[in-house]
C-alpha cells in the first residue's frame, strides 16, 4: 500500500468507529444512571471512575506513541493545585478554574515534551518520574506556601453543582476525553504518532517532524491529565494535597498505567474497562485490607503489581486486546 494510500486510509474513520463510540456513551450512561439509583456512595465510585479515565486516558495517549511517562502524576497534581490556587487566592468562578487551571498542565506538557522529545525509551520515563518529587518540593516549600499551603494542603468550597450534577459533567467529559482520542487516532496527527512509535528514523525520511508531534502529544496529554486533577479536587474531595503529586506514595502516578495496561492501553475502550473493575477494586482493598501490613503500607499497589505481571505475561494487550484479538482470528477462520 502506498503512502498516501495508508493516509487516506487512516483520515477515515471505519464504522466500526463510530459503533464503539455510541457503545461508551451508552455504557458511560448507564453507569451514570445506575450509580445515582444506588445512591450517594455508589455516585462518588462512579465520578472516581470517570475522572481516572480521563487520567488513564493521558497516560495511554503518550505510552501509544511510545513514550512512556512514569511521571504523570505531576500534570495531575499541577491541574489540581492550579484549580485550588485560581479559586482560594485569585476568586476566579469555579467554572473557568475548573477548565482554565488545566492549562497549566498543558504548558508544562509542551516543556516537558521538547525534552522528552530528545530522549528515547526508558530516558523519558526516568526523565518524568525525577520531576515528581521536584513537584512536592514546590508544594510543600515555604515559598511557595502562602498559595499551596505547604504540607497542610488546600481546603476548597464545595462545587456549585448537586452530587448528581456533578456526576454527569463528570461523564461528559470523560465521553469528550475518548472523543478526543478517537480523533487523535484517526486524523493525519495518529498516523504520525505511530508511525514514530514503529520506527522514528523511518518516519523522519518521509517528512514526519518527531519532536514537533512529541511536544505536541505531551502537551495534549498535559491536559487531559491536569484536567483530571482538577475535576478531582472540584468535583470529588475539594482538596489538595501534595501527594497528588506521586510522592512519596507512587500510587497517583502508577494507578493509570495499571488501568491502562490491563484493561488494554492500545484501546480507549480497554482502558475504560480497566479503570471500571480496577479503581473501585482499589478502593475496596485500601478501606476493607488496610490492616494487612505490606512493605509500602499499600496493599493495593502489591495485588496490581502482581495482576499486572499475570497480564503482561498470558495477554500482553490487555483484556480488552486480547478479546479483540480472539474475536478477529475468529471471524478470520469463520471466513475461509
Amino acid at each position: 500500500m502506498s503512502m498516501s494510500a495508508s493516509v487516506g486510509k487512516r483520515l477515515k474513520l471505519p464504522g466500526s468507529t463510530y459503533i464503539k463510540a455510541i457503545a461508551i456513551a451508552v455504557a458511560l450512561a448507564i453507569i451514570t444512571a445506575v450509580s445515582r439509583m444506588w445512591g450517594s456512595y455508589p455516585t462518588l465510585i462512579a465520578m472516581a471512575i470517570m475522572i481516572f479515565y480521563i487520567y488513564s486516558l493521558s497516560w495511554s495517549l503518550l505510552a501509544n506513541t511510545g513514550m512512556v511517562s512514569l511521571g504523570q502524576a505531576l500534570f495531575f497534581a499541577l491541574g489540581a493545585y492550579a484549580y485550588g490556587i485560581f479559586v482560594l487566592s485569585y476568586g476566579v468562578n469555579p467554572w473557568l478554574a475548573l477548565f482554565a487551571g488545566p492549562a497549566v498542565g498543558a504548558l508544562a506538557g509542551l516543556a516537558v515534551g521538547f525534552v522528552s522529545s530528545k530522549l528515547r525509551d526508558w530516558y523519558i520515563g526516568i526523565f518524568t518520574f525525577a520531576l515528581t518529587p521536584a513537584g512536592y518540593a514546590l508544594a510543600v516549600s515555604s515559598q511557595l506556601s502562602p498559595w499551596t499551603a505547604g504540607a497542610v494542603g488546600l481546603t476548597l468550597p464545595a462545587f456549585p453543582l448537586s452530587l448528581g450534577a456533578r456526576l454527569a459533567l463528570s461523564s461528559a467529559l470523560a465521553f469528550a476525553a475518548y472523543l478526543v482520542i478517537l480523533l487523535i487516532k484517526n486524523r493525519r496527527i495518529g498516523f504520525a504518532l505511530s508511525a514514530i512509535n514503529d520506527d522514528e528514523t523511518a518516519a523522519g525520511t518521509i517528512g514526519i517532524n518527531s519532536r514537533l508531534y512529541k511536544t505536541m502529544i505531551f502537551g495534549i496529554s498535559g491536559y487531559m491529565a491536569a484536567l483530571a486533577g482538577a475535576m478531582f479536587v472540584a468535583l470529588y474531595t475539594s482538596y489538595v494535597a501534595p501527594d497528588y503529586f506521586g510522592y512519596p506514595d507512587l500510587e497517583y502516578s502508577v494507578w493509570p498505567i495499571f488501568y491502562s495496561m490491563i484493561g488494554g492501553m492500545g484501546y480507549p475502550e480497554g482502558v475504560l474497562i480497566g479503570t471500571v473493575f480496577l479503581d473501585p477494586l482499589q478502593n475496596w482493598i485500601r478501606s476493607s485490607l488496610s490492616s494487612i501490613s505490606v512493605v509500602g503500607g499499600n496493599l493495593a499497589l502489591v495485588i496490581f503489581g502482581l495482576l499486572l505481571i499475570v497480564v503482561l505475561l498470558r495477554a500482553p494487550k490487555g483484556i480488552y486486546g486480547s478479546v479483540a484479538r480472539y474475536m478477529e482470528t475468529r471471524r478470520a477462520r469463520q471466513a475461509r
